[in-house]
């Protein structure tokens, strides 16, 4: 409905106003009732955008980028892994009177039907259009193999690699159970070790989720739109992308579910154990292309990550000023410091 002057609400009944989130509703419905009152606004935002800027005039009065909160300890940085199939980059085709499984959107059902004309298509139309489980499983398998070298120290009393929790960005509610399937299959676990955190989920999405957040199960959650806003997992280290994001401030959102700190004692409780040290980092592993495009404002301080710290010193003792050195050298000191005591430090 229209707003309307109210005498129980006149125009000057607020001295300010504050606006969370202001890089999107506002500009819509809510833009009349901001319209309506004549006082003080200030906006709030993580991923501000044209609209943003346009609507209060330029006036930027705080600006606290990603870096600047890495280097005071706010938010960590992050790593990125990529992972590239040929038939993601390059597509493929289905020949004239091959047989194929189709499949209804929202049942899921399956029936067989005969292809009656060649078929191009495009990696972008993967997990929509068309379905190749075997991309799915080799991005899955991929993942599977270099956790360990990412996170060398998360062993088990039993001594078996402890999965770190993770994040799956899927493209649409059938794509997800296509991944859960699979990542239960290749990881060999029970139900519970991944879940479907979607507004279609079989089980309340909002039980899940706390239990993603605080118990040991699931360690791995897939989303599609649910949980890639507003939403903090403290103890979440990977984000894994297997969809692609067109908006440049939404990624930076689902960006964001990585960014949380967390101490150790919190990270062993609320589901990682076999933690040594306190979340110093996270990982985006990059199925899908997403990190190479220029959406995202925020970059990895992590420029030369197969470069020692060793090296990195001498690099920097004989002169070397790069950015890429002197950002990966901030980098490993940020995440170095989270790793030692204060006996250390003085050291």
């Amino acid at each position: 409905m229209p707003v309307v002057y109210s005498n129980k609400l006149p125009i000057e009944y607020f001295d300010y106003i504050v606006i969370d989130e202001c890089h999107r509703s506002i500009y819509n419905l809510w833009k009349q009732v901001l319209d309506y009152f004549d006082a003080f606004q200030v906006g709030l935002t993580a991923t501000p955008d044209n609209r943003t800027f346009g609507y209060f005039n330029q006036n930027v009065v705080s600006d606290y980028g990603y870096e600047k909160a890495v280097i005071d300890g706010v938010l960590v940085p992050y790593n990125v892994y990529s992972i590239e199939t040929q038939i993601s980059k390059e597509g493929a085709s289905l020949k004239i009177g091959e047989q194929v499984d189709r499949r209804e959107r929202l049942t899921r059902k399956k029936f067989w039907s005969t292809v009656d004309e060649d078929v191009e298509y495009s990696g972008k139309q993967l997990d929509r259009d068309i379905v190749n489980p075997s991309t799915i499983r080799a991005i899955i398998r991929e993942v599977k193999n270099k956790l360990p070298s990412m996170f060398p120290d998360r062993v088990d009393e039993k001594g078996n690699f402890e999965v770190p929790k993770m994040l799956v960005f899927a493209k649409t509610d059938s794509h997800a159970e296509d991944i859960i399937d699979i990542i239960r299959e290749e990881f060999d676990e029970r139900s519970d070790f991944c879940k479907k955190i979607t507004y279609q989920s079989d089980e309340d999405p909002k039980t899940i989720l706390s239990q993603f957040r605080n118990d040991y199960y699931p360690r791995i959650a897939v989303t599609v739109d649910m949980i890639a806003t507003g939403t903090d997992i403290r103890p979440l280290e990977v984000l894994l992308f297997m969809r692609d994001v067109k908006s440049r401030s939404y990624y930076e959102q689902m960006k964001g579910r990585g960014t949380r700190t967390c101490g150790l004692d919190e990270l062993r409780a609320k589901g990682t154990p076999s933690a040594k040290f306190a979340k110093d980092h996270f990982v985006i592993i990059d199925a899908i292309g997403v990190e190479q495009s220029q959406k995202t404002d925020s970059r990895p301080l992590e420029k030369a990550p197969t470069v020692s710290l060793k090296e990195v010193l001498q690099r920097i003792a004989v002169g070397d000023r790069s950015e890429e050195m002197m950002s990966t050298l901030a980098n490993r000191l940020l995440r170095l410091d989270k790793q030692i005591n204060e006996h250390e430090k003085k050291l």
